[in-house]
């Protein structure tokens, strides 16, 4: 007795994604986008940011020697490069994690956490960077009628007025976005999205499922 020859097995329904997923990839790319538009411009202002501080401090009289060792006000150059490296790892990574591939969510739980630190620590360093200067020389005997306030001043003056959006942009994707991705790839919703599709398989004489 030969049995009929076995019907094919029908493609599994492509699965829905989830809102908390869709919400994270929309992030990490905005966080991405964030970050270039930084990078670039702190590549194309950069200059012209530390010479105004730089000029700031000859118009009080004073120099770059005055200020505590490893100052610096140039904010482009070859460091700009990195936030895109980190910004183009984000993007696909969300584009991974759009199509609900396992691995990309492992890894944006281990770099997420690093952005957030990070982003929480440049964000405090910028907002209090003129009390870290001023500590820096008041510990170093500095010149005590520096106005670190005026020198910058000077230097955030060399930016357009709407880069400061972007600043603020990147400081809050990456400490309270990141948090929000973190939080929203690890709901049940998620966790369904990611998890791994069992094989069909077809046993003759079974009543269809």
């Amino acid at each position: 007795m030969t049995h009929p020859p076995a019907p094919p097995v029908p493609p599994a329904a492509p699965k829905t994604r989830p809102g908390s997923v869709t919400t994270a990839v929309r992030l990490q790319i905005l966080l991405g986008l964030f970050l270039i538009a930084q990078s670039v411009v702190g590549f194309v202002y950069g200059a012209d940011a530390a010479d105004a501080a730089e000029a700031e401090l000859e118009a009080q009289g004073f120099g770059m020697s005055d200020m505590p060792e490893g100052t610096t006000f140039e904010t482009g150059g070859v460091t700009s490069f990195i936030p895109i490296v980190f910004a183009l790892l984000l993007i696909v990574l969300a584009v991974l994690n759009n199509a609900g591939k396992r691995p990309a969510r492992l890894i944006t739980w281990i770099a997420q956490p690093l952005v957030l630190i990070c982003g929480g620590f440049l964000a405090v360093s910028q907002l209090l960077l003129v009390q870290f200067i001023q500590a820096g020389i008041d510990a170093t005997g500095g010149p005590e009628d520096l106005d670190v306030q005026a020198v910058v001043d000077a230097m955030y003056g060399a930016f357009p007025a709407w880069s400061t959006v972007i600043d603020y942009g990147v400081y809050a994707l990456a400490t309270l976005g990141s948090l929000a991705v973190i939080i929203l790839l690890a709901v049940p919703s998620a966790n369904a999205y990611f998890r791994k599709e069992q094989a069909q398989t077809y046993i003759p004489g079974a009543p269809p499922a």
